[in-house]
């Protein structure tokens, strides 16, 4: 049983039938516009590494609330497991591959703040990252992997994208916000997907955010190669930092606009 939270948008008999094929073959059930995982129900779909616990609002250690509903998650930092120094948390393919282009989609997660974590070991460099990228069907094309890079100072949390040396948002205020990646195809078949990354508060603000092209090492990644949603990764999480746990929720794929 699929335990996501999944909304379906009815899409019109005429705009999914194709070009060819029977009369009488019925068309394929519309896919899912949007699905979530909001922990409300399970941890399913997240892929551990060192673990993952459901926790109540305002149960766990600190106590804090869901960002939505009645759960989250908290993730583990399994040391060394990106190189040495660094870990990660796990990933999630929202549930499964997308194969198909449905759309210009986006991706997201929720990841709760502490704007006082201390430095990390090494204080000038990111203590952890969240990585995502589209369905790639060549597994060695990440032209389109993008990243957050967050920086604890001790009072503040610096967001960087794809190594930029400017922060896009510097986080003053412990509280959960999201970090949201679009994809979407160009003009030409050659042209790079443009991904737009966006910091949004729990009031739906929008702190900062970067437009990017798909020319990340591995790439160009073109608009004849974009299908569907690929995965959020937690990763070169430095061992340690913020006490190697961080509180996830909604982590989300949908078609535009989200």
């Amino acid at each position: 049983m699929n335990t996501f939270k999944v909304l379906a948008v009815a899409i019109a008999a005429a705009s999914i039938i194709g070009c060819g094929g029977s009369d009488s073959a019925q068309p394929p059930p519309p896919p899912p516009q949007k699905v979530t995982q909001g922990f409300e129900l399970d941890v399913s779909g997240w892929v551990t590494t060192q673990g993952i616990t459901r926790v109540a609002s305002n149960a766990g250690t600190p106590a804090i609330p869901a960002s939505t509903g009645g759960y989250y998650a908290v993730i583990q930092n399994l040391h060394d497991d990106y190189q040495p120094g660094y870990g990660d948390g796990g990933h999630s393919y929202f549930g499964g591959k997308g194969t198909e282009y449905k759309g210009d989609f986006y991706q997201a997660i929720d990841v709760y703040i502490d704007a006082a974590w201390a430095a990390a070991a090494a204080p000038s460099v990111p203590g952890f990252w969240i990585d995502m990228a589209p369905y790639h069907a060549d597994a060695a094309n990440y032209g389109a992997e993008h990243n957050f890079q967050l920086t604890g100072t001790g009072s503040t949390v610096e967001v960087r994208v794809d190594g930029q040396t400017a922060p896009i948002a510097t986080i003053t205020m412990s509280g959960w916000y999201s970090f949201i990646m679009t994809f979407k195809k160009g003009a030409t078949a050659t042209t790079p997907v443009a991904t737009d990354l966006v910091v949004r508060n729990a009031q739906k603000q929008v702190l900062g955010q970067a437009a990017v092209t798909a020319t990340s090492p591995g790439g160009p990644f073109n608009t004849q190669d974009l299908l569907g949603s690929g995965y959020v990764w937690i990763t070169v999480w430095q061992n340690g930092f913020a006490n190697d746990a961080l509180a996830i929720d909604n982590v989300v794929t949908g078609l535009l606009p989200y």
